[in-house]
């Protein structure tokens, strides 16, 4: 009997696919770059064929290295960055719009209008968005299909028989009615829309269907699809109460609420974590909007070179002689909500090297981290975790985990497996077909070093204070406290 595991995981700005043990041992790793354009200020779009043939060719690469068929696999687990949308032929399969990425704020106007209607939505929801992208689709209303790159991706693996998402995919879109879990009837009639153009609502892990042997050269369950920032927190452990942060091109930290729905903050909003069997789970989110993205922007625009180079620069003195970064190339998130704010370089002087604007850009989303995680906890009744779990591409930055866990005042461990995301998806696909039971998933959630704090929590809070005050001009500290 097949007994790996297959993660896809295509966020925003990469694709990638990794091949798993039942025990949680990851044999192999692919990826492969998604490159955006912005057509208009604030749009984010990038080519869903691209990304189609991008995730397939990752797939073949991630079996190759493992040594693995197809028909190794027990099962297949997707998961995806959310709220995005595309719209494709459901006779072809080709993408009829391009695919919009959750960044894209061209549903600010009409999030507004929504909100003054009843529907409480935000601008990156999908819900604020659909509308303008089906304003551009010619098809037969009939014929179209249109869902986040998850739908589009099982629908592709399963040529075209599988039309499916799940709530943790669903509720970020802002069409999940949560007290039906359904799709949301009211607001779909209030735009005029088609349901049966919306994909079916399917259990976070549970088999939604088979892969064709003629795409993928066998037939494997799909036995999972959830979300991305909900599959990292999986990886972590399931305990309500559990928390993390996943540094990509975001900086996106959850706790697990258990079975409580917790809406205080419009800027840490709940999620859906996972529902299976009819039983929902939940979490809070709140994000850094521009982390990686912001700290890659930085070191192009100032020519600070690659991420060694970055790091080193960094790491060669021990703060950034009055310099000041605000990561805020998308807005800022929680706790604050502005979407009109940009990033900002600030305390710029003689003495200030190059070296010390790559400390700067370190210490800006350490600091970003610091006021998310201070709001978010202060929502739950939840203890702050004496150690935060993280992980995403940024924790190989070693330099960025310890000015992070100086500036939280607290320990930060790190995830073995630095792709937190593609693990989550790989356990949920293996229960899914039943190969692993709940007590298995302590084999995914393993860390391999903590980072303590080198600095007292008294410097810790003086530090955010000059900051907050230089690059916001007031004591957040104090604000948000």
């Amino acid at each position: 009997m097949p007994e790996h595991l297959l993660a896809i995981d295509v966020g925003t700005t990469t694709a990638r696919a990794a091949v798993f043990t039942a025990g949680g041992v990851l044999e192999a790793l692919a990826a492969a770059p998604l490159t955006s354009r912005a057509p208009r200020p604030g749009w984010v779009e990038q080519d869903a064929s691209h990304v189609w043939r991008a995730t397939r060719r990752v797939i073949a690469n991630a079996l190759t290295r493992a040594g693995r068929a197809a028909a190794d696999l027990a099962a297949i687990g997707v998961t995806s960055q959310r709220t995005s949308i595309l719209v494709w032929d459901r006779a072809t399969g080709a993408p009829l719009s391009p695919l919009v990425v959750w960044s894209d704020l061209r549903g600010a106007d009409r999030a507004r209008q929504l909100l003054a209607a009843g529907f409480f939505l935000a601008p990156q929801q999908a819900a604020a968005k659909l509308e303008a992208v089906l304003a551009n689709v010619e098809a037969p209303r009939h014929r179209l299909a249109w869902g986040n790159i998850d739908s589009f991706l099982i629908w592709k693996l399963s040529g075209g028989a599988v039309h499916a998402t799940d709530a943790s995919q669903a509720w970020p879109t802002g069409y999940l009615d949560l007290s039906t879990m359904g799709w949301n009837r009211g607001l779909i009639a209030h735009q005029g829309l088609d349901e049966a153009m919306f994909p079916r609502l399917a259990d976070t892990w549970g088999t939604l269907g088979v892969t064709a042997p003629r795409v993928f050269g066998a037939a494997v369950p799909i036995a999972a699809d959830v979300a991305d920032q909900q599959s990292a927190l999986i990886a972590h452990g399931m305990r309500a109460g559990v928390a993390k942060v996943t540094f990509g091109t975001s900086a996106t930290l959850n706790v697990n609420t258990g079975a409580e729905f917790i809406f205080k903050s419009p800027t840490a909003p709940p999620f859906v974590h996972y529902r299976v069997g009819g039983e929902t789970r939940f979490c809070l989110e709140g994000m850094v909007l521009s982390a990686g993205g912001a700290l890659d922007w930085l070191r192009s625009a100032c020519r600070l070179g690659g991420h060694a180079r970055f790091e080193a620069l960094a790491a060669s003195f021990p703060d950034a002689a009055g310099a000041a970064f605000l990561p805020a190339l998308n807005g800022l998130g929680a706790p604050h909500g502005d979407p009109t704010r940009r990033a900002s370089l600030t305390g710029l002087g003689a003495s200030v090297t190059a070296a010390h604007i790559a400390h700067a850009a370190l210490e800006g989303v350490a600091f970003r981290v610091r006021e998310v995680f201070d709001h978010v906890f202060g929502l739950t009744g939840f203890a702050p975790p004496e150690m935060l779990g993280v992980d995403g591409g940024l924790t190989a930055n070693e330099t960025f985990l310890q000015v992070q866990a100086d500036l939280l005042d607290r320990p930060i461990r790190r995830h073995a497996i630095r792709e937190a995301t593609a693990a989550g998806a790989a356990l949920c696909a293996g229960r899914g077909v039943g190969l692993l039971a709940e007590s298995d998933a302590r084999a995914f959630t393993r860390f391999d070093k903590v980072f303590e704090p080198a600095i007292g929590a008294g410097e810790a809070e003086a530090r955010f204070s000059a900051w907050s005050e230089q690059v916001y001009g007031v004591d957040v500290a104090r604000v948000h406290g």
